[in-house]
């Protein structure tokens, strides 16, 4: 007996037409999971079937993985009176888990939509078995629709990377249906409603989760039995509302802690548990910079003191936190006074730093918004029962060297600190335009249009890259375009250079310009191992760097990435055989791979040799450990140099400290002259405002929106690494100068050994969960090294 079969007999028996059953439907997006995807992905969700074994290895499986939403529309031929729906899925093991909603839409037109239903929750009140752990397969089913449509669309809200689904039935109801007003909310776009039923749903996740952190810190906090139970109250009242809180325009919805009026209402119950715990009006309470803060964390009270020591032209930061006990919102000016320069020098810039939530549903403190002056005053508010970490980047260009003591004067009710001392140290050095370490991120700025930047945002994003000593664009193919060629590979029509051209303003004196030339088997038609090939990829590089050469562009300045993280021997061949024919051309252009081997002594033989620069993904070296190293170790004693790069995520949960900033320790260590990370403009296609939107989180250590840039705690982490690594750098020159000048003493001794010593000091115990933000650790550590490389700069600037 088929499984087809079976399915019809239950439905005669149950008395449930599948109205589906053989119907055409749309998938947005396409299905990409490699082991289920296949050309009847168009059919197999209505074709009756149900796969049997492990169900996302099945072909008759339709699998997501990565997808932001999965959109399943249904066209059933005809208004149809609808009394169910079910939805066969698999979860439990792997990483895959049952989906977070699936909401049901029907349409008369496929222009008006109403929401039906939604199943996941319909199933558990049902079947609270089916949530049990372990591989299991299941049928998401409502049988209380009591709707009608013609098309009926199923939004999937995957929970984690994949969604699986093998079959989905839309079951009869009474005839008496198709004249009934047709119940639920109405929208008329589905992508829409999709958007704001995911952010609702966040939402509430968002609400719940504070709620009942909030609520166990009331259940042990010294409050009079009464005052408990009346705040009690109002959290169970904030917790019915909750229950049913929507966003109206996901488009416009930010993630700022309070998200909304009841999320306020939840930290005013906090700020209450503070005062029970002692802790009265506005605290000032001191800050580890790079450490995560949670916005339910009690503050710890303590004398607060910024200092900072750094070199004229060099960016520094400083934080402290300040957290509202009080009744009602706060309102804390903010003056920075007794600098040289006057009150609010113009080289400290202040951000407030507000909580926003992720894709994961883990707050975090990272967002840099500079705060603007008003009155000659900085302005913070402060809801009840927050914090605000308040955070200042020191970038002076002429500070006379020496100590300088301000002050930080906070005005306001009941602020606990009022004056908080703000000591500079300038140390009598001057730190350069143009560090050594290059640093790139993938920005592809080459493009109209790419990830979260476009034409509004583009200008802004290019001056936070710049000021950040990003000095490698990254382009993708399309600026390196081949020409046109004859049947024997010469070229009769050059390339057009135009949009080369534009990319080159928008980047003047970078020192590198790296491009994802994403080569395949083929050149311009002809196939890789021919003598057209071989002439023909010959004559696009040198009619290429003839171009650049021409716009003042050296030939060693160009990199190539032929094939992005080659992992096959299919992939090495083609970057073997390139790279072949363009160093026969010519030698000085940079091949740049980044091979993603997990043990690299397997690589093809020959992909190393065919590379001028090996780039290893970082925490894949730090988890695999010393083997792993050794290979590209061996082969930068060959001759290759080495850049370090990192693609983790979501990149908000990554540590900016052990991820971000101790990358170029690492770099420093491995003797690499560069690092990348993915990507600078990739928030996984949603405002950095609203994670909610993007598919498993933003990748940008900045925060960008449609038309703003604004700085990050990561991308701060990032360049204060660049200058770490300046320090170890300035220092081994200073002391190689000084030995070849025959200066002996204590102090050129000293700095020796400590260049020896600084990155194993730093990345000591560096763990691939030390790359994670919510591991605890000390990050200090560097700050520390820091402060004895600067003292050994002083010192050996003397000599």
């Amino acid at each position: 007996m088929t499984t087809t079969f079976l399915t019809l007999a239950l439905a005669t028996l149950l008395g449930s037409e599948n109205l589906a059953a053989g119907k055409p439907y749309r998938l947005e997006p396409a299905p990409n999971y490699e082991h289920c995807t296949d050309p009847d992905d168009r059919t197999q969700l209505t074709d009756g079937q149900r796969v049997r074994g492990y169900f996302w290895t099945q072909k008759g499986t339709v699998g997501w993985s990565g997808a932001s939403h999965v959109i399943i529309n249904i066209d059933l031929g005809a208004v149809r009176p609808i009394s169910g729906l079910s939805y066969h899925t698999a979860a439990g093991v792997a990483g895959v888990e049952l989906p977070a909603a699936v909401v049901v839409l029907v349409s008369d037109d496929g222009k008006l939509w109403h929401d039906a239903g939604e199943l996941v929750a319909s199933s558990l009140k049902k079947s609270p078995a089916k949530a049990a752990s372990g591989y299991a397969e299941h049928v998401l089913r409502s049988d209380e629709l009591a709707t009608r449509g013609r098309y009926v669309a199923l939004l999937v809200e995957p929970n984690g990377a994949f969604v699986f689904v093998d079959e989905v039935e839309v079951f009869r109801g009474p005839d008496s249906l198709l004249s009934r007003p047709v119940a639920g909310q109405q929208w008329s776009d589905v992508r829409t409603y999709h958007e704001t039923m995911r952010t609702s749903l966040a939402l509430r996740h968002r609400l719940a989760s504070d709620l009942d952190q909030v609520a166990r810190s009331l259940k042990t906090a010294p409050v009079p039995e009464a005052v408990a139970r009346a705040f009690e109250a109002e959290l169970e009242a904030v917790r019915s509302a909750s229950n049913t809180a929507r966003v109206d325009d996901a488009a416009s919805f930010r993630t700022v802690f309070p998200v909304n009026e009841l999320h306020r209402r939840i930290f005013a119950v906090q700020a209450a548990v503070w005062r029970a715990r002692g802790i009265k009006g506005v605290v000032a309470w001191p800050a580890q910079r790079w450490d995560m803060l949670s916005p339910t964390a009690l503050p710890t009270p303590g004398d607060v003191t910024l200092d900072v020591s750094l070199m004229n032209n060099e960016f520094r930061s400083a934080a402290f936190n300040l957290s509202n006990a009080g009744r009602s919102s706060a309102r804390v000016h903010l003056v920075v006074e007794g600098l040289p320069d006057g009150v609010n020098p113009a080289y400290i810039t202040v951000h407030e730093v507000p909580f926003t939530d992720t894709r994961s549903g883990v707050p975090v403190a990272a967002a840099l918004p500079v705060v603007a002056q008003r009155d000659g005053r900085y302005e913070v508010d402060l809801p009840a029962g927050l914090t605000r970490q308040v955070w200042f980047t020191v970038h002076p260009r002429s500070l006379p060297p020496g100590d300088h003591n301000g002050r930080v004067t906070l005005v306001g009710d009941g602020v606990s600190q009022p004056i908080i001392p703000l000591r500079l140290h300038v140390a009598p050095l001057t730190f350069p335009d143009h560090p050594a370490l290059h640093l790139g991120g993938w920005d592809y700025t080459d493009r109209p249009r790419c990830y979260e930047v476009n034409p509004q945002n583009r200008a802004a994003f290019l001056r936070h890259l710049r000021d950040h000593f990003v000095d490698t664009p990254w382009a993708q193919s399309p600026v390196l375009p081949t020409g046109t060629y004859d049947a024997d590979g010469r070229m009769v029509k050059p390339p057009d250079p135009a949009e080369f051209r534009t990319w080159l303003d928008r980047w003047p004196g970078a020192r590198r310009y790296f491009v994802f030339a994403d080569v395949t088997e083929t050149f311009a038609g002809f196939r890789m191992g021919t003598p057209p090939f071989e002439r023909a990829v010959s004559a696009w590089i040198g009619w290429w760097v003839n171009q650049l050469g021409a716009w003042k562009v050296a030939p060693e300045q160009l990199g190539l990435l032929l094939v992005d993280e080659p992992y096959a021997t299919g992939q090495d061949r083609i970057i073997i055989e390139y790279a072949r024919v363009i160093r026969a051309a010519q030698p000085k252009v940079v091949i740049w791979e980044d091979p993603t081997w997990l043990n690299p002594a397997k690589a093809t033989p020959g992909l190393f040799e065919a590379c001028d620069v090996l780039c290893p993904n970082l925490p894949m070296w730090i988890a695999e450990g010393p083997a792993f190293a050794k290979v590209y170790l061996e082969q930068q004693r060959a001759g290759r140099r080495l850049w370090f790069y990192s693609c983790s995520g979501p990149g908000r949960l990554l540590d900016p400290y052990g991820y971000h900033r101790l990358s170029a320790w690492s770099c420093w260590k491995f003797a690499a002259e560069g690092e990348g990370f993915w990507a600078f403009g990739d928030s996984n296609g949603a405002s950095s405002w609203n994670e909610y939107l993007s598919s498993i989180g933003a990748f940008t250590p900045l925060f960008l929106d449609a038309t703003t840039v604004t700085a990050g705690k990561h991308m701060e982490a990032i360049r204060e690494g660049i200058e770490d690594f300046e320090y170890l750098h300035m220092l081994r020159d200073r002391v190689r100068t000084l030995e070849a000048r025959g200066v002996v003493s204590d102090d050129v001794a000293r700095a020796r050994t400590l260049l020896a010593t600084a990155a194993d000091r730093v990345l000591a115990g560096q763990t691939p969960s030390s790359l994670e933000w919510q591991t605890p650790g000390d990050r200090n550590v560097a700050d520390r090294v820091r402060l004895e490389l600067l003292d050994a700069l002083v010192r050996l600037a003397r000599y």
